[in-house]
């Protein structure tokens, strides 16, 4: 008799035990989960603000030239899907490897049967005084893609960049050699103008090919 009490005990003490060795776990994983809950509605709701606050394509006029010469507006691109972004062709890093994210990422949504042929590409610079339609034209060649290179004098580029809420500062090093400093996301609008968000410079090539996918569906 002695013996069934003492492992009805050693039963009832089993759960006692394995829930005082694992409550501070269990209390640390459901705090982590609702903590993470709660940044990514934040992230959200700040994405859907900064979408929902940022101006249409038609709204950030721009009035400068392409590689070929043409005087380009903001309304040659109206009615189809866009991804703009800034930079120069002397860039070493940032510019070259975003034009080859996106050509990656077109080249992929292809495969896959999905029509690019509608996404306009469009590269402006921030270095009025080297990329010069020439330059922006043997630059472009370069990638495996049609990209709209545009660019103007150094108030017609900082009119653009004004427009779209970017930034660019010349850096001059002691050497001489001069760089820019500038926005390196890419700006994403559907067919209608709407701002659809953007895609920050390294972000994951899976990620990028999925935002091009629903800026195309």
């Amino acid at each position: 008799m002695s013996q069934n009490k003492d492992k009805s005990a050693t039963t009832a003490a089993k759960p006692v035990t394995w829930w005082r060795r694992h409550r501070l776990p269990l209390f640390a994983g459901v705090i982590f989960l609702g903590l993470a809950a709660v940044v990514f509605m934040i992230a959200e709701n700040q994405a859907q603000k900064k979408i929902v606050g940022f101006p249409d394509f038609a709204e950030s006029p721009f009035s400068l030239t392409d590689q070929r010469g043409a005087l380009r507006t903001n309304a040659d691109f109206s009615g189809q899907p866009i991804a703009l972004f800034f930079g120069f062709t002397y860039c070493p890093d940032i510019c070259p490897t975003t034009l080859i994210s996106l050509a990656n990422a077109m080249d992929e949504l292809r495969d896959d049967g999905v029509d690019t042929t509608n996404l306009q590409v469009i590269f402006i610079s921030v270095d009025a005084a080297r990329d010069t339609p020439q330059q922006l034209r043997e630059y472009l060649t370069l990638f495996d893609m049609d990209v709209v290179g545009l660019t103007g004098d150094a108030g017609a580029l900082a009119g653009a960049r004004q427009s779209f809420g970017a930034f660019a500062q010349k850096i001059t090093t002691d050497d001489g050699d001069v760089s820019w400093d500038h926005s390196a996301a890419v700006y994403l609008y559907r067919a209608n103008g709407k701002f659809a968000g953007t895609i920050v410079f390294n972000e994951a090539a899976a990620f990028i090919t999925e935002k091009l996918r629903n800026l195309l569906s």
